[in-house]
């Protein structure tokens, strides 16, 4: 058996726990095959993937874009439950899933779309209130679905207001996050930051209806002893990804190991040493958990507001977590939901039943990657070996799901993107 040290890793809403990792062998162990005479010798993944497979069913959805030419990337993915959600990818390609099929959506654009979030806002009565949904990509594009279409939203480049003349942004955006409107009136406006290359970030300003970049204001003494005011982005590196918790509290991740952190007026670069690692995706469950994801396999989690990196804390005690060096992750998406594990041994009363937690990591390697139950390891074989975006249903607070004798549990569904339309469900019945 490999030799397995313990990881202290704080995990949201339960505390800490230790996270096994093993020793440096990058295979991934035969998962399918346990050695069910002798289950000391195999690693803690080879023990979980048998039971995973059990509670995760994973299917192919048929998008009608697979085997078209030139092949349509579906990049990302964003929906208000699993009968409505919202895919895009390149050549401007959108699509709607409205629990029965995936519909082709027009869009203004034949611009690579890379990133795609939205909210909906309902009243007491559950009746729909508000919707917002927005889209980002090459050359500086930003769309707005308005109804049933998708309209251009205009993205500024400069935001000083002594500039007369401000020209439009033509970076690749490519990704979008936001936090919503706090209310249904039309003075009532989400915040929103698309990030893209070259450090660029901008913000929705809803009352103009179109995107501001966010510039830091520069003083300088020129040559001739003049004090002089430049605007320049927060960051060189190219931003892959953004997450927000708050209006507040916003996270931006990119090349050589930008980290940025907006704090609702600045953006702050948070330097950690030695640190330069490309990240490429951002998730959180809230501001006390967020996860970034880039090459070499790397996870960055901020927890009690710092940043630790789980694979190097495993090799400074000598192991790793079970995820190939050569996996490129490109996003994460998880839930939690309390008492829905299984039930211990000789219980009976669904009250007894631990919390759950789970969090998937995709990337381009074919198969996914699991945290659940103290361990992280590789899971499924894809068809493609490229995956791009994930969006899942969350569950109800435990307080919506507790009726007179027990607690439900809910059902738990995942949308996974890839190269050439691919799109996966994966379903776990009882958000085990």
């Amino acid at each position: 058996m490999k030799p397995c040290f313990w990881i202290l890793i704080p995990i949201a809403l339960l505390g800490y726990f230790l996270l096994p990792a093993c020793s440096k062998d990058t295979s991934v162990p035969d998962a399918g095959n346990p050695d069910a005479n002798d289950g000391a010798d195999l690693d803690p993944c080879e023990l979980a993937i048998p039971a995973w497979k059990e509670i995760w069913k994973i299917s192919n959805e048929p998008s009608g874009l697979e085997g078209r030419t030139p092949d349509i990337n579906l990049i990302d993915v964003w929906g208000v439950g699993p009968d409505d959600i919202y895919v895009v990818g390149f050549a401007g390609t959108s699509l709607h899933y409205d629990g029965t099929e995936w519909t082709l959506l027009e869009t203004p654009t034949e611009a690579n779309l890379e990133g795609v979030w939205g909210y909906i806002l309902h009243d007491a009565n559950g009746t729909e209130t508000r919707r917002d949904v927005f889209a980002v990509g090459s050359q500086g594009t930003i769309l707005r679905l308005v109804g049933n279409a998708w309209i251009p939203v205009d993205v500024i480049n400069d935001p000083d207001p002594a500039n007369p003349d401000p020209q439009p942004v033509t970076d690749t955006f490519h990704d979008v996050w936001g936090v919503p409107a706090p209310g249904p009136d039309s003075d009532q406006h989400p915040t929103v930051m698309a990030v893209g290359g070259k450090g660029l970030i901008a913000q929705y300003d809803g009352t103009t209806n179109r995107f501001l970049e966010m510039r830091q204001r520069v003083e300088f003494t020129d040559s001739g002893g003049n004090v002089r005011v430049n605007y320049e982005r927060w960051s060189p590196e190219r931003l892959g990804g953004v997450f927000g918790a708050a209006p507040d509290d916003f996270v931006a991740v990119g090349n050589n190991g930008a980290i940025l952190e907006f704090d609702g007026s600045a953006w702050n670069r948070n330097v950690i040493t030695g640190f330069i690692t490309h990240l490429s995706g951002a998730w959180g469950r809230g501001a006390w958990q967020i996860f970034a994801v880039g090459n070499e396999g790397t996870i960055m989690q901020r927890s009690g507001g710092a940043w630790d990196d789980l694979k190097a804390l495993a090799e400074q005690q000598g192991g790793f977590i079970q995820i190939s060096q050569a996996t490129y992750l490109r996003s994460s998406w998880g839930f939690y939901q309390a008492k829905c594990g299984e039930l211990p041994d000789g219980g009976v009363d669904p009250d007894d039943r631990p919390d759950t937690s789970w969090q998937i990591f995709i990337g381009w390697d074919n198969r996914m990657y699991f945290l659940h139950d103290q361990t992280i390891c590789p899971f499924g074989d894809f068809d493609v070996s490229r995956l791009e975006g994930i969006w899942g249903n969350q569950p109800r607070d435990e307080t919506e799901r507790t009726y007179d004798g027990g607690i439900e549990c809910d059902t738990v569904e995942v949308i996974v993107t890839g190269v050439n339309g691919k799109i996966y469900r994966l379903i776990n019945e009882k958000g085990r």
